[in-house]
Parts: C-alpha cells; structure tokens; sequence
C-alpha cells in the first residue's frame, strides 16, 4: 500500500523535548501523528519514532514522500 498524500507540503511545528511518533501511512487524524490508523487499515506500515531533545521548529514530512522520514526534505515539490 502506498502512503496517503496527507498535505503537499510540511507541518511545521514548534516543539517541545519528548518523543513523538510520526504517522507514515498518511490516514491519521491527528496529523503528522500516529493515532493508531495503520492498524485497522492493515497498512503495513508503523509509525516512525523521533526523540526531539531541544525545543525547535520542526518540518514534519506530510506528503509521505521525504527520504529524511520523518523530516520534510522538499520531495512535495515534485508531486
């Protein structure tokens, strides 16, 4: 199954210290996070865990294309 296209283009986000979990299947309701979705779809897919250790403005991917997961890398420019 191929990741849903969630957005074409990132989430950019402040963020706290603390680990978070990445969806990388695109059906989440809580995007750019796991909620679970994966699961019930069968998607074959998990979630990718990130420890972010400072507080930063982070670019999560959220057209499940970046060759960075979960980072945005400009791969939604080529859509």
């Amino acid at each position: 199954m191929e990741p849903k296209i969630a957005k074409k283009g990132p989430y950019v986000m402040d963020m706290k210290p603390g680990k978070y979990y990445w969806c990388s299947c695109g059906h989440t309701e809580t995007q750019p996070f796991c909620d679970g979705s994966h699961e019930r779809l069968g998607a074959g897919m998990t979630p990718v865990e990130t420890e972010i250790k400072n507080p930063k403005t982070v670019a999560w991917c959220g057209c499940r294309r970046t060759a960075k997961p979960p980072f945005c890398d400009g791969a939604h420019n080529k859509l």
